[in-house]
């Protein structure tokens, strides 16, 4: 009988760990963000950023139907997670939900998500490589960066990267 109660206690440990791992790791990602914006005096809104490292898969504007015939609205972002155990945040994937299938179009590693701002803090010493990678984390996962990477895709997707929009 003991012998079941320690594997019944190991698996609700493991299951446990398993299915908050990723709410702690982003609950440690806001504090720490919270923390280091007000000691430093930014806003994380006013963080300039580029989309230059985002990795296509497909050229773009493409002849492809479904990108071709792609909404706003059929862009998906999912965040890409490494390790299930201790989650950590490694990139978004975006993609095109069509009625027919699901179609990676895009992905942003988190390494390359660079914030000129931070880049010379960095270069200054007031903040260290781990903070500089929270802090860009957290600028990639806020609502505000995710709808304006769904923009800058839908713009590549009808006219190119360098082109406006009329």
């Amino acid at each position: 009988m003991s012998e079941f109660i320690i594997i019944i206690t190991v698996l609700l440990f493991s299951v446990t760990i398993l299915a908050t791992s990723r709410f702690f790791y982003l609950l440690e990602i806001r504090q720490t963000n919270k923390k280091l914006m007000h000691k430093l005096n930014i806003d994380i809104l006013e963080l300039n950023y580029s989309f230059e490292q985002m990795v296509f898969f497909y050229s773009l504007p493409s002849i492809f139907p479904t990108i071709k015939n792609a909404h706003k609205k059929d862009l998906i972002i999912e965040f890409d997670y490494q390790n299930h155990l201790f989650q950590q945040l490694s990139g978004i994937n975006v993609f095109i939900k069509s009625d027919k299938e699901k179609l990676l179009l895009a992905y942003l590693p988190t390494n390359d998500f660079r914030l000129p701002s931070l880049d010379l803090l960095l270069q200054q010493g007031k903040i260290d490589e781990t903070e500089y990678n929270k802090i860009s984390i957290f600028k990639l996962i806020h609502p505000k960066t995710l709808q304006e990477i769904k923009d800058e895709v839908y713009k590549q997707i009808r006219v190119g990267r360098y082109e406006k929009i009329e």
